[in-house]
């Protein structure tokens, strides 16, 4: 299928912008894709990743087969609703540890990072290495991304990582958990040093990417016109309240402080229990939920949670794999506040129509 007209990528920009401002009228914000099946299974066979490590690392690395790989994915996709094409320029969760010195691990579907640190007695300095070759790649990247979308798609920033996230790669979950108790002076001063160089990092590929569109997105698909991030700390599942105060909030309030909007990533039942604090944050307009691996995605498991997020004054960005939900979404919860992933289950067309219904129904003289 063709690319989408500018006209029209600029027109589902500014509802992203709305959405994110709590200013959009005529919600949800719906995102949705599918491929022809036939295409799927050829770009699929075309590009998949090499079993060999050489060629593995060049898959991953190399910004020609990469861009290609994205053009032609792009290409093939139909895109509904206020679907955005971009290239999520992909490193592996939390690449800043590859930045910062951590050895890469590259595997079919992902990138994980070696652990950097034995002890603190003897860490390496933790500082952004503009020399070293992951970071090199990411700039390569997102440049060629850039370069050739020329109006066809948004090359997004890069899974930078959270602090927190990013000192677990660096000694393991288990040893940080031990860390946070035995050498809470050493975890503090790594994370004011991850904090350093994630700015770095931030402020070195904002302008690449808001060179054509004057905006910025992060992993998540949704664009803004200022500076934006999806901000994280999936550790936070392994800590509790006091401890999440202690290490993890203030590097999420200096992260918000310094952006325009930001949109946290709730990843799992076991970080729920730090929500009240997620939502003193100030502009952290909006909270992903992710159920996480074996829970339900449907919608009305996660209603009260959604209330939640809802009272306190903040966006969701959510699942809704089920579109028999969608008349229970505008039913309970307030759709001008919600950015769904829709499943395109049978006839996306179908799914578009009703949610049209549903919003001119919402419109209606009660």
């Amino acid at each position: 299928m063709p690319f989408i007209e500018e006209a029209e990528i600029r027109r589902r920009m500014e509802r992203h912008a709305a959405w994110h401002l709590h200013e959009l009228t005529d919600g949800p914000l719906v995102v949705m894709t599918s491929w022809d099946e036939d295409k799927a299974k050829a770009l699929a066979a075309k590009h998949a990743p090499p079993a060999d490590a050489e060629g593995l690392r060049s898959w991953w690395t190399d910004p020609r087969k990469v861009v290609t790989r994205v053009e032609e994915q792009i290409e093939a996709t139909h895109l509904y609703g206020d679907t955005l094409p971009n290239h999520f320029v992909n490193l592996g969760p939390g690449a800043l540890a590859a930045f910062m010195g951590c050895e890469s691990v590259f595997q079919p579907h992902t990138i994980w990072q070696e652990p950097l640190i034995e002890d603190w007695a003897s860490a390496p300095p933790l500082v952004l290495h503009e020399d070293s070759e992951m970071w090199q790649t990411c700039l390569a990247l997102t440049r060629a991304s850039a370069s050739a979308a020329q109006g066809r798609w948004v090359t997004s920033l890069t899974d930078i990582g959270g602090a927190m996230d990013i000192s677990s790669y660096f000694r393991t979950p288990e040893k940080l958990c031990f860390d946070l108790i035995e050498h809470p002076a050493e975890v503090k001063k790594a994370e004011a040093a991850i904090l350093k160089a994630w700015f770095q990092v931030y402020n070195l590929l904002e302008p690449l990417v808001r060179a054509y569109w004057g905006g910025t997105m992060a992993w998540n698909g949704l664009w803004h016109a200022g500076r934006t991030y999806t901000t994280q700390c999936d550790f936070s599942c392994m800590i509790g309240p006091p401890m999440f105060k202690e290490f993890v909030l203030p590097i999420l309030q200096r992260q918000a402080a310094a952006l325009d909007v930001t949109t946290y990533h709730l990843d799992g039942p076991g970080a729920i229990r730090h929500l009240d604090d997620l939502l003193t944050i100030p502009n952290q307009r909006a909270i992903q939920w992710i159920p996480g691996d074996g829970q339900s995605h449907a919608v009305a498991n996660w209603l009260d949670l959604y209330r939640r997020i809802l009272d306190g004054g903040r966006n969701i960005q959510m699942f809704c794999p089920n579109p028999e939900e969608l008349d229970l979404i505008f039913d309970k919860l307030d759709p001008d506040r919600i950015t769904l992933w829709l499943r395109a289950v049978g006839d996306p067309e179908k799914i578009l129509a009703r949610l049209d219904r549903l919003r001119a129904k919402r419109k209606k003289p009660r």
